[in-house]
């Protein structure tokens, strides 16, 4: 006796699952995503309490999604767990780096080595961002801190050639990488000697007794 339909319908109740398990990875997923991204613009912005409230909302999600895959682990390494796990080691990273913390590693963050090298390309480029802040407001030191990090991460990605990285573009985040760091080191070495320019012309109009508003008239 053919017992086909019977094997048929178990196997459609397992995909029912598996599609529930799918979506709810999906939706948690983007909430990484999202508090991840908060927490990024935070930091950015100097709200540091805003941005560790949403890197503990971020890990929560993160946990919970690799908490309901784990019967189907295959959704860990698909886009929608891979973006979640990129962003929120790329929020961590930019936390270490601000608090003047050694940087985490993917096993410390529980996250997969491939996505915690696809974030770091992603990582370079909130240095740059906190770089031209810094230099902004004339914290110089920090400054330097961000561009010396970002050239150790680009001189350490460049270690990387395997073919499954390669392949998740990572070779494109390497040239992103080289670029940003160009521009940023060129752009930050120019400030930086205007700054000692301006400096040692005041000093040398205060040798004078010069006050800045007589020269300008």
């Amino acid at each position: 006796m053919f017992n086909m339909r019977d094997i048929v319908l178990e196997i459609i109740r397992e995909l029912d699952e598996r599609d529930k398990v799918r979506e709810r990875v999906l939706s948690l997923s983007r909430d990484v995503v999202r508090y991840s991204g908060f927490a990024i613009r935070s930091m950015q912005r100097g709200k540091m309490d805003d941005a560790e409230e949403n890197l503990r909302k971020a890990k929560k999600c993160l946990e919970e999604m690799v908490s309901v895959a784990e019967r189907y682990v295959d959704f860990i390494f698909k886009g929608f767990a891979s973006t979640a796990f990129q962003e929120y080691a790329e929020a961590c990273l930019l936390h270490s780096f601000m608090k003047g913390e050694r940087m985490p590693s993917p096993k410390e963050l529980n996250v997969p080595n491939v996505s915690y090298l696809m974030a770091l390309g992603d990582f370079v480029g909130e240095l740059r961002r906190s770089v031209l802040i810094s230099m902004k407001e004339k914290r110089f030191g920090d400054a330097e801190r961000a561009v010396n990090l970002m050239e150790e991460i680009y001189l350490s990605m460049m270690l990387i050639d395997h073919p499954e990285v390669i392949a998740l573009g990572f070779k494109h985040k390497c040239d992103v990488a080289r670029s940003l760091l160009e521009k940023t080191r060129a752009e930050f070495l120019l400030v930086l000697q205007e700054e000692r320019l301006t400096r040692k012309l005041e000093e040398f109009m205060r040798q004078l007794g010069w006050k800045k508003n007589e020269v300008q008239h």
